[in-house]
């Protein structure tokens, strides 16, 4: 009878130990479902901002692109201005002269 009444004792010890075990077991469950939980949210919140930067990125590019455009644009402009202002500097001379030949002949 001592044996079996030991024996009932050992078994509900090692019961107690694996209830206990259970509920940590759980605990630790519940606290790594928080902190997926917690995870998931975070990567939502990240995954939109990556999208909004993303959209940035790509109007800033847009943006880029245009005014390497108006740049391009400009420089061509700004080299054909030079090219007129050389060319009137240079008829400009040649006018000159031929009014002091002219005023010249006439003092003549």
């Amino acid at each position: 009878m001592k044996v079996i009444e030991s024996r009932a004792q050992k078994d509900e010890e090692k019961m107690e130990i694996q209830e206990i075990q259970l509920k940590e077991a759980k605990h630790i469950a519940e606290d790594a479902d928080r902190k997926y939980e917690e995870v998931a949210r975070k990567l939502v919140i990240i995954e939109s901002d990556l999208e909004r930067a993303e959209e940035r990125a790509e109007l800033s590019e847009g943006q880029v692109r245009q005014l390497e455009e108006q740049l391009r644009i400009m420089d061509q402009t700004l080299k054909a201005l030079m090219a007129a202002e050389d060319k009137y500097s240079q008829k400009e001379d040649k006018y000159e002269e031929e009014i002091k030949v002219l005023s010249d002949k006439l003092k003549e």
